[in-house]
């Protein structure tokens, strides 16, 4: 069964990541999106971007992704402290915990009250 380990999530990520990453799994992981977004992380082409409501995915790897919020990229003085590096087998799990549980269930497992 595949998890989601925060303390790797940490290490690779800026403080502000673990916002930004509630702040997708909360407006752009929603029923009518889930199968869009779940497609593009097992299928998409390295560099490829998956454009949604107030985020951006980019492929980064075979084995990750990076999620950009448009607002910070454009206003935010240091936009990279809120960019979410994530493995897709972490992000797989965390939209399937979200879908099934709800978003408080993503809060718990981030380690956020």
């Amino acid at each position: 069964m595949n998890k989601f380990d925060i303390e790797k999530f940490n290490d690779k990520n800026k403080t502000k990541a673990v916002n930004m990453l509630l702040s997708f799994m909360d407006i752009e992981v929603r029923e009518h999106m889930v199968s869009d977004i779940v497609y593009f992380l097992n299928n998409a082409s390295l560099g490829e971007e998956l454009e949604l409501t107030d985020h951006f995915v980019i492929k980064k790897s075979d084995f990750e992704v990076i999620i950009l919020n448009e607002t910070n990229e454009i206003f935010a003085q240091n936009p990279e402290d809120s960019r979410v590096y994530i493995e897709i087998t972490s992000l797989l799990f965390l939209i399937n915990q979200k879908m099934s549980y709800g978003l408080n269930q993503v809060k718990s497992i981030l380690k956020l009250k």
